[in-house]
């Protein structure tokens, strides 16, 4: 293991990161003074772990980091890096290289890492020890310390070779055997005094012990009667409880059962307010849009019908007076043929008849236009009439409809007081909300009587131990209560004890069964209330399910009111339109004798209108072929008129059977209406009993829950009973219960104590106190021989240690001394001979170790003697003795070689090229010879305080 290389950044005068790679032999730093060669050791101390900043020439932590200069801002924090080689494992981490870092902040804080893990300063020292690396290592010597180690005391140097020689272990070693040593002496000791006192204790119980036996023997008998009569009251006390667990297990069960029911009848009430809103809604679209659309085609039918018969009936009659017509001018034909005769003969002028004629003929045109005129509104004054009736029909019915809403209205609002459901919503929520309040009430009232309970059962059980004690306080050595030997004067202190605490009892049993009383009245006025707002409750769920019935119905005579006014609307329009038509037709009443009397007017006029003979003769020749002519047309129109009639009574008899269906669709959609309506209200009615089953279910549960609750209330009653047993039978814990009776038990029990109050007063702890002392005795005494044993082994082991140590010692200083002697004499053959000498060799241990320097014969010196140039070549031969005899992975010499001369350096380097291949040295020197030995050389400038390396393999 060696140091392959040093990273330095921030650190002292290297701002920048500088990387230093080092030879595994020797490397040599040199430069100026000032340049910043001695930072490079102080780093490597740094890193290593090293506390103490003044040893690394600094007054603070924060001092180390790069402080900046006029060209270079300060560093924030100063990190070094040393990379060692672990190809031979030497680390235990499995790696060839191994990296620890340091870094230090402005706060003085420092972090370490392994490998660019952050780990703790201890872990570092403890991975650096695998390696034998100490950041305090006599290894490393910094600047100006070469000195120190010639001038340290002799204890100090002792302490080296100590190190060098590893009887650390046999140090620490001896040191845990001597206070083991000092712990057994002082146990010994106690258990030899208490031994002493243990055996005289013993004597005076031995006495006691006989006359306790018989004593003990009833007691005994007393205390298995006294088991077995509170396990027999135990039993009871269980049986009871398990009665009252099985009858809430019934309950509970009953419960569920009614829970299942409620959830059934919830379920079934959903799915009845589902089909009622369904049913609502398809009265709602169908009376709004179906049910007015078919009337509407209803009415436009029944009008159609009546029109289309006024057609019929005016083409039935056009054709009667075509026929009557045709005959009419028949007959006229033959006076015709006879008049043209006559006229033959003679030809008288009637030119004024033919004007009158002519406006007598467009009168006539006239009158007919009134005629089909009023018969088109007679058909729709009958067709109107009828829509009339079928409007009132309907008004009718929904007036009907209102009043039974109303009624029922009127009989929901008798039974109910609540007039406004959010109002009664409210009260149910406030009253729920008190339920759960009395319930808190109820339960915190049940731990208040369990409590009482307890705490009174307590207060019985201490009252019935300090009678027990107040009656065998004159049977008693030891005192109960503080555990000493009773005397006179302690008894009659410790019966007014009992007193004083008897009456402190006393009293809070009094408060604990006022208490009790107090929380039991409470509970049933809070049982009370509990029961009559759960009756309020119910009777306000009732109510409001009146009211969103009577809302339901609200919306209903709401619906039906506007549909009433739509009707009345219609009715009243249908009203108007029919007195309008009545109007109409009355005016033209006498058009039928007004329109008879223009045609006879007219046919008069045309038999008296001749002008003269010939043109009357021409006229009526002309006349009679026109008359023939118009019996050819009227013959032609009759068979238009008989066709347009078949038409009209073939879509006459249509629209009657399309008014039939319709009207039966009418029929069917208001019976279809009616068993909704029905159905609806059958529902409703359901839904009022399932609620009212709901109610009820739900006062069933509250019930069963309340009878749960007084069943608990008698289990936790009947447990602070058991728990009274319990705790009284706590004493008699592991007696064997016998199988006898309650009556056999207690006469047993009886006897016993007769015959205890006969014996008196015996010491019954002189029994227990016998066996226990005498046990502790033998133990006692079989640890003063174990620790006699101890001692000794302690002892063999401490003279063992002491043997090695020395040995160790020994060996390791005089293998030393045998090397230091040699390199002293190597850098100066001017000394006979220079040594290593213990000052006493009685107490070696006790003492430390002179350097003694030989100059001739009879001449010693000590080494203070020499000069500072021959100290630093002692300090050397030291150091490389020890290296040789125990090698160091690295050395670090800084100007250890500044009070030589060239002669002397010359012999150092020498010293140090012998060395080289045992281990890695970095040394920091002005010395050209010690430069001359090195295979790379590293130098060191400063510029504005700024240091820079530079490396040169030689």
């Amino acid at each position: 293991m060696y140091i392959k290389k040093l990273v330095i950044k921030g650190f002292k005068s290297f701002p920048t990161e500088t990387e230093i790679i080092f030879d595994k032999a020797m490397n040599v730093i040199v430069g100026p003074n000032g340049s910043g060669k001695s930072n490079i050791s102080d780093a490597i101390c740094f890193v290593l772990g090293r506390l103490s900043i003044k040893s690394i020439r600094a007054a603070k932590a924060a001092n180390l980091i790069f402080l900046g200069t006029k060209s270079r801002k300060p560093a924030h924090e100063a990190s070094v890096e040393i990379v060692f080689d672990n190809s031979s494992k030497t680390f235990s981490l499995p790696v060839e290289e191994v990296s620890v870092k340091r870094i230090v902040r402005q706060t003085g804080q420092s972090i370490y890492k392994i490998n660019q893990e952050t780990k703790t300063r201890q872990e570092i020292l403890d991975l650096l020890s695998q390696a034998g690396v100490d950041p305090y290592g006599f290894n490393i010597i910094l600047q100006g310390e070469i000195s120190s180690l010639i001038k340290m005391h002799p204890e100090e140097r002792m302490k080296i070779i100590e190190e060098v020689a590893g009887i650390s272990v046999y140090e620490s070693r001896k040191e845990k055997s001597l206070k083991e040593l000092e712990k057994t002496e002082e146990r010994l000791k106690e258990v030899t005094a208490i031994l002493r006192e243990r055996n005289s204790y013993l004597k005076n119980l031995e006495e006691e012990k006989e006359a306790a036996l018989k004593f003990k023997q009833n007691q005994e008998t007393i205390k298995k009667c006294k088991a077995s009569i509170l396990s027999k009251k135990l039993k009871e006390k269980q049986d009871d409880i398990e009665k009252i667990n099985q009858n809430i297990s019934k309950k509970n069960s009953e419960a569920e059962k009614i829970r299942a029911r409620l959830g059934k009848f919830q379920e079934e009430s959903a799915k009845i307010n589902e089909t009622i809103n369904r049913i609502n809604l398809e009265i709602q679209k169908s009376s709004g849009l179906e049910q007015e659309k078919l009337h509407n085609e209803v009415a436009d039918l029944r009008a159609e019908i009546a029109g289309l018969s006024v057609k019929k009936e005016n083409s039935e009659n056009r054709i009667g007076e075509i026929e009557r017509r045709c005959e009419e001018l028949k007959k006229q034909i033959p006076e015709y043929e006879r008049e043209i005769k006559e006229l033959a003969e003679k030809s008288p002028a009637l030119s004024k008849k033919q004007v009158e004629l002519k406006k007598k003929k467009e009168e006539f045109e006239k009158l007919e236009d009134q005629r089909k005129k009023a018969y088109s509104l007679r058909s729709e004054l009958l067709s109107g009439k009828e829509r009339l009736n079928e409007r009132k029909g309907d008004v009718s019915r929904l007036k009907n409809e209102i009043s039974i809403l109303l009624a029922q209205i009127e009989q929901i609002s008798y039974e109910i007081e609540e007039k406004d459901i959010n109002h009664a919503q409210t009260t149910i929520k406030n009253l729920r909300e008190t339920e759960k309040e009395l319930e808190n009430k109820i339960l915190s009232f049940n731990r208040e009587i369990i409590a009482s309970e307890r705490q009174m059962a307590s207060g019985e059980s201490e009252n019935l131990r300090l009678e027990k004690i107040k009656k065998d306080i004159d049977k008693l050595d030891i005192c109960p209560l503080c555990k000493t030997k009773i005397t006179e004067q302690h008894k009659g202190t410790l019966l007014k004890e009992i007193f004083d605490e008897r009456n402190k009892i006393n009293n809070s049993l009094n408060e604990a069964k006022k208490k009790l009383e107090e929380s039991r009245e409470n509970y049933l006025k809070a049982n009370e209330e509990l029961k009559e707002t759960i009756s309020k409750t119910r009777k306000k769920e009732l109510e409001i399910i009146r009211l969103k019935t009577t809302l339901e119905k609200h919306e209903q005579i709401k619906r039906l009111s506007e549909e009433e006014k739509a009707k009345e609307k219609d009715l009243g329009e249908i009203e108007k339109k029919i007195s309008f038509l009545e109007k109409e037709i009355s005016k033209n009443k006498d058009f039928e004798e007004r329109y008879v009397l223009s045609k006879q007017s007219i046919e008069e006029l045309s038999e008296m209108t001749e002008e003269n003979i010939d043109t009357i003769l021409s006229s009526r020749e002309r006349e009679l072929e026109r008359i023939k002519k118009i019996i050819k047309d009227s013959l032609q129109e009759k068979e238009e008129i008989e066709e347009d009639s078949d038409i009209i009574a073939s879509e006459l008899e249509e629209k009657i059977k399309s008014l039939r269906i319709k009207e039966k669709q009418e029929e069917e959609l208001n019976k279809k209406f009616k068993k909704m309506f029905n159905e609806r209200n059958i529902l409703q009615e359901k839904t009022k009993e399932i609620e009212s089953l709901i109610i009820n279910t739900q006062h069933e549960i509250r019930k069963i829950e309340d009878e749960v609750n007084n069943v608990k209330i008698d289990r936790a009653r009947v447990l602070a009973e058991k728990e009274t047993i319990e705790i009284e039978n706590e004493e008699y814990g592991g007696i064997a219960i016998l199988q006898l009776s309650l009556a056999v038990l207690e006469e047993k029990m009886a006897r016993a104590k007769e015959i205890l109050d006969k014996i008196g007063s015996i010491n019954m702890r002189a029994l227990e106190v016998y066996e226990q002392v005498k046990k502790e005795y033998d133990e006692v005494n079989s640890r003063c021989e174990k620790l006699v044993k101890e001692k000794e082994e302690i002892m063999k082991i401490i003279e063992e240690i002491d043997k090695k140590k020395r040995k160790a010692f020994i060996k390791t200083l005089e293998a030393i001394n045998n090397l230091f002697t040699r390199n002293c004499l190597e850098l100066n053959p001017k000394w006979q001979e220079v040594f290593l000498e213990i000052e006493n060799k009685e107490d070696v241990f006790g003492s430390g170790i002179n350097v003694i320097v030989k100059l001739g014969k009879g001449k010693y010196f000590d080494i203070s003697s020499l000069s500072g140039g021959e100290q630093t070549l002692v300090a050397l031969s030291l150091i490389f003795a020890i290296q040789e005899y125990k090698p160091y992975p690295f050395y670090i010499l800084d100007e250890i070689d500044a009070a030589l001369d060239k002669r002397n350096s010359e012999r150092l380097s020498m010293l140090l090229k012998k060395h080289i291949k045992s281990g890695q040295y970095i040394i920091i020197t002005h010395n050209d010879a010690v430069m001359l030995e090195t295979n790379i050389l590293y130098g060191v400038t400063m510029q504005e305080g700024i240091s820079k390396i530079l490396s040169l393999r030689i």
